[in-house]
């Protein structure tokens, strides 16, 4: 079937072109509101800033299909093959992408705002710059995890989106948005979230071990339990963070805003938090053994019960700091 012949029988009121050949057709700027395509094959096909708003394309075939600045909203792509397809720029407002094969697409700039991407192979695909706020992409029990290995995820809008249960190891989420996001159990192995907003992300048992989180925005971020052993925290801002429980050891926290921090019975053994700080921080039963706070600001803080025996305190300010004893230091 060619275009011209398409475009009139769906003029003429037709919808229904489920299966159909569609391979290499050019349908630029076309009006296909609402049509079905449902395991049709659009191989390669030209959809450049076509209209398929409400479409059915559940199991269609768009490998290395052009979808540049194309309007999906709201159309159900569900196990449809978008592999290598280039939707920069594209609209996917509330399209269900569930199970879809999305490896290796370009990406990029694309609305892919309340998307359902459940499931779905974004392996190697170009999201810079792309809004996926509250989109959903968390692990359905008994399901397969969202594979998002090797994507490009700088600069992403992921506000609210539902990530939970994810695997993200080594992702690249520079300068992401994640604020409010839903990061439960999702595993952030040796991911680089450096300048990546997160504040008030739920952080629950979210793996974070050697992370890159330097100039990080974690802001009243909930991080109870969570491993953060040997991350990069540099110059992170945690004004009002939860910690406790966490695992610290060998972080390095530099000049980390900690204002207000919890860390009670937190695990900062050799942790590295010269001039961090931690003013009105809570380190009830923290273990600071070896922990380097040279320069640092403990003005208020509590470490009642906190292991610092053999903490380096070189010049660490420790005015109305309640120590492990209980006792208060009035000076410095």
């Amino acid at each position: 079937m060619d275009a011209e012949e398409l475009l009139r029988r769906y003029r003429a009121g037709e919808t229904d072109f489920q299966r159909a050949n569609l391979a290499q057709i050019t349908l630029t700027g076309a009006d296909l509101v609402g049509i079905d395509l449902m395991q049709a094959s659009l191989h390669r096909a030209n959809l450049i800033l076509s209209y398929l708003n409400q479409a059915d394309l559940r199991g269609a075939n768009l490998h290395q299909a052009l979808l540049r600045g194309a309007n999906l909203s709201q159309s159900s792509l569900k196990d449809a093959i978008l592999r290598e397809a280039d939707c920069h720029a594209a609209t996917m407002q509330g399209a269900s992408l569930f199970g879809a094969d999305l490896a290796l697409a370009d990406l990029s700039d694309t609305n892919l705002i309340e998307t359902d991407l459940r499931e779905a192979d974004l392996s190697g695909a170009n999201l810079t710059g792309a809004c996926l706020r509250s989109a959903n992409l968390r692990t359905e029990r008994r399901g397969t995890p969202v594979n998002l290995r090797g994507a490009i995820l700088a600069g992403v809008d992921l506000r609210g989106a539902n990530l939970s249960g994810a695997s993200l190891v080594r992702v690249n989420l520079q300068g992401a948005n994640l604020e409010e996001a839903n990061l439960r159990e999702v595993d952030l192995r040796e991911a680089d979230l450096s300048g990546a907003n997160l504040r008030g992300a739920l952080l629950t048992d979210v793996n974070l071990f050697q992370a890159n989180l330097a100039g990080a925005d974690l802001s009243n971020s909930n991080l109870k339990g969570v491993d953060l052993q040997r991350a990069n925290l540099q110059q992170a801002k945690l004004t009002g963070a939860t910690l406790t429980e966490a695992n610290l050891a060998g972080v390095m926290m530099q000049r980390a805003q900690m204002f207000q921090v919890r860390l009670n019975r937190a695990n900062l053994s050799r942790a590295n938090l010269q001039g961090a700080d931690l003013r009105g921080a809570s380190l009830i039963g923290a273990n600071l053994a070896r922990t380097d706070l040279t320069s640092a600001n403990l003005t208020e803080a509590n470490l009642t019960k906190a292991e610092i025996s053999s903490a380096i305190l070189l010049q660490t300010v420790l005015k109305e700091t309640v120590m492990p004893d209980g006792s208060t230091r009035t000076s410095r």
